[in-house]
């Protein structure tokens, strides 16, 4: 039997001189401590190194999809075909075993007696393999498990437009915990002070009233800060008459947290903010130029990267956001939708109504 090992540093094959009494050792990791033993049951047979970290990458990756690799097909190819060997080939994998006697009709096997050999091999792997230098093989491990959890999670350096696309992401989930959050405050508030709600239009000024206010009693407070005089005398006024009931302490100290969960969601939402103008103007600046960095940003997101965005033909450009929405206008012969992402542009707001839905 023929063992396949694979290393940071190349593919090794290893020879079993005695399946039987490999068979019969519970745990041959243990039993591989007597080096003795060891020789006797196995012993390298080939070993094929790798070029580079890049090399040691592409055979990684086919291994975790279990597809036979080039470098692998090679090396099987001369020891089965050239050298007319008929052992039965070990592979931990069992898709790469089924993959490997498909392909090369080599028999293969993936067992009890398979994971058990490679529990041995990779406990003593540098008694077994000598001819590897510790600190090389060390150098291959460290390079090739970032090389390989970068592949993984499909992460590629020079995508310097990811943050963009979540920073734009997580500011459209803010807003609408930010807006969800207002509405509970007003629901709440109205009933204890319901006139405030038409005065204070801005909802995060709102917010910072009822937190200043309180009990609508204290709407002598000074608000100069927070809204205009004008607005503040208002405030007063409508106080005195308000037709909103009576609510205990507790009721305000809720209140009064749920006013902190905003403020502090809109300092969030307002740092993020600068954080995507400047990276877009970093990153797109003509782009930027063109349509507003917000605006960019969702481009950018909807097309996935900029690279995709810029590919993109204007009649492309000109549906994101709505594709779904304009294919079943067009099939239901209905009014084509405004519910593109361009439409939130300074500029189309400036357009008629009858403008603002697409022609195609």
């Amino acid at each position: 039997m023929l063992v396949l090992f694979e290393t940071a540093a190349g593919y090794a094959v290893f020879k079993v001189h005695d399946e039987k009494g490999a068979s019969e050792i519970d745990d041959l990791a243990k039993a591989f401590e007597d080096t003795a033993t060891m020789n006797q049951l196995i012993q390298l047979e080939r070993f094929v190194q790798f070029k580079d970290t890049k090399d040691a990458l592409v055979a990684a990756s086919d291994m975790v999809e279990g597809k036979l690799s080039k470098k692998l097909k090679k090396l099987l190819k001369k020891l089965y075909v050239k050298e007319l060997r008929d052992d039965v080939l070990a592979v931990a994998d069992k898709k790469l075993s089924v993959d490997i006697n498909t392909k090369m009709s080599i028999p293969t096997v993936s067992d009890s007696l398979v994971q058990n050999l490679m529990r041995g091999i990779r406990a003593h792997l540098d008694s077994l393999l000598p001819i590897v230098e510790d600190g090389h093989m060390m150098r291959m491990r460290l390079g090739l498990a970032h090389s390989l959890d970068r592949y993984k999670l499909k992460c590629n350096p020079d995508k310097i437009d990811t943050m963009i696309v979540q920073a734009v992401g997580l500011m459209d989930e803010l807003d609408k915990e930010i807006n969800n959050y207002i509405m509970r405050t007003k629901e709440m508030y109205g009933w204890h002070f319901p006139e405030l709600s038409k005065i204070v239009l801005d909802n995060i000024t709102y917010v910072k009233v009822v937190k200043r206010i309180g009990h609508r009693v204290n709407s002598n407070v000074d608000l100069s800060d927070l809204v205009p005089d004008e607005l503040a005398s208002q405030i007063r006024e409508a106080s005195i008459v308000s037709l909103g009931t009576e609510v205990i302490d507790e009721d305000i100290t809720m209140i009064n947290e749920l006013c902190d969960q905003v403020l502090e969601a809109s300092s969030s939402r307002t740092q993020l903010h600068d954080y995507l103008v400047k990276r877009m103007i970093a990153v797109a600046p003509n782009l930027t130029a063109l349509v507003g960095e917000l605006l960019g940003a969702r481009l950018i997101a909807r097309a996935g990267t900029l690279v995709n965005l810029a590919k993109h033909p204007a009649s492309t450009v000109q549906i994101l956001g709505a594709e779904k929405a304009l294919f079943r206008a067009l099939k239901t012969r209905h009014n084509t939708p405004n519910q593109i992402i361009h439409s939130r542009a300074k500029c189309h707001e400036c357009w008629p109504q009858k403008h603002h839905s697409l022609h195609v």
